[in-house]
């Protein structure tokens, strides 16, 4: 497994082999691991989408995060707010019937679409009723999979919660999102539905995800793998996935098939609930961002090296504005507080000089 940081400038061209021999490193525990040590103008040209004149409303990133259930109404709050806070110009979400007055009513900035009933949903459980079941999964994809068009991402898992029929619409609609070749970012109870037999393989052969699993759901994940023969040194193969995996933590370092990219950003000391989602939430924007820059340079597919180098940035914002709200809050500091500093801390790394 080669274990890549920044040289002084990243190469700007998008053959993988050359981003490949700049990027690579015999000794990671010398080479750049923090953003003030990689910082170039080429690693910014590759990660960050320049704001123009000419821009249009949503021409800067349209997410969508499917989650928010009956119990859980902050999580997708949090992801798709930070989405907005990090850049991106609209935030869709998708969530339970119960849970859609709480999100409209914490911010008018949310797009905030009603797909299914937890009521309905645990009834048809109750009863047994299979013809109903599949009817209400069938109904719930329908009314996500046409708005995929418009969206640059999909985000899937913030307070998504456990229902066995909505993780059989789950699970069909991020196989539509895999034929459409929309980037997604899975995350919490997305993450334990992919260690549930039916569902464990659905990522096997798809490049455009990234996982964040924390410690326990690393451990889960990688309890319902085998290793292969031919493969065993390679751990998204273990995660059964041909996307990114970072495990979050004190060294949140992305990890795509074959490349990883230290992360060492220092953080703050406090681990509220909902940094998770916060971090899901940059990661949106900055997986947008990687398919429009993409696009702009006529690519048919993006390197695997960008996307990964799109993680590693987002991961040291993320890290870079819990510092700065827990510099300022100490132990009272929470999500919220993470969300103001997004703005400054992006704007403050991403400057130039």
């Amino acid at each position: 497994r080669q274990i890549l940081a920044f040289a002084t400038a990243v190469p700007t061209t998008s053959s993988l082999t050359d981003t490949h021999h700049h990027f690579m490193s015999s000794s990671s525990s010398s080479s750049p691991t923090t953003w003030k040590e990689g910082k170039s103008e080429e690693l910014l040209a590759k990660t960050v989408l320049p704001l123009q004149c000419d821009s249009h409303k949503g021409s800067s990133g349209r997410i969508g995060v499917l989650g928010g259930s009956a119990r859980y109404t902050g999580a997708p709050y949090y992801a798709a707010m930070a989405s907005l806070r990090t850049g991106s110009d609209l935030a869709y979400v998708f969530c339970a019937r119960e849970a859609a007055i709480p999100l409209k009513c914490y911010s008018p900035e949310l797009m905030v679409a009603p797909v299914y009933s937890a009521q309905a949903f645990d009834e048809a459980l109750k009863t047994q009723d299979t013809n109903q079941q599949d009817m209400l999964v069938e109904n719930m994809v329908q009314e996500v999979v046409p708005m995929m068009d418009r969206m640059h991402v999909l985000i899937i898992g913030p307070g998504l919660g456990r229902c066995p029929l909505v993780m059989r619409a789950v699970a069909e609609i991020m196989q539509q999102a895999i034929d459409k070749n929309l980037a997604m970012v899975v995350d919490a109870d997305a993450l334990y539905m992919l260690t549930l037999a039916p569902y464990k393989d659905i990522f096997s052969t798809y490049e455009k995800v990234i996982w964040t699993p924390n410690v326990v759901e690393a451990k889960r994940l990688l309890a319902q793998s085998s290793a292969s023969e031919n493969d065993d040194d390679d751990e998204n193969w273990k995660f059964r996935t041909k996307g990114i995996v970072i495990q979050k933590g004190q060294s949140s370092s992305p990890q795509g098939p074959g490349t990883t990219i230290i992360c060492q950003q220092a953080g703050g000391m406090k681990r509220s609930g909902g940094l998770g989602d916060v971090l899901a939430g940059i990661l949106g924007t900055f997986m947008a961002w990687n398919g429009i820059l993409s696009s702009r340079d006529n690519k048919q597919m993006t390197d695997t090296t960008d996307r990964v180098l799109s993680c590693w940035t987002a991961c040291c914002i993320c890290k870079e504005a819990t510092k700065r709200a827990f510099d300022k809050k100490k132990r009272s500091m929470t999500a919220p507080d993470v969300l103001e500093e997004l703005g400054p801390a992006i704007n403050d790394m991403t400057s130039e000089g």
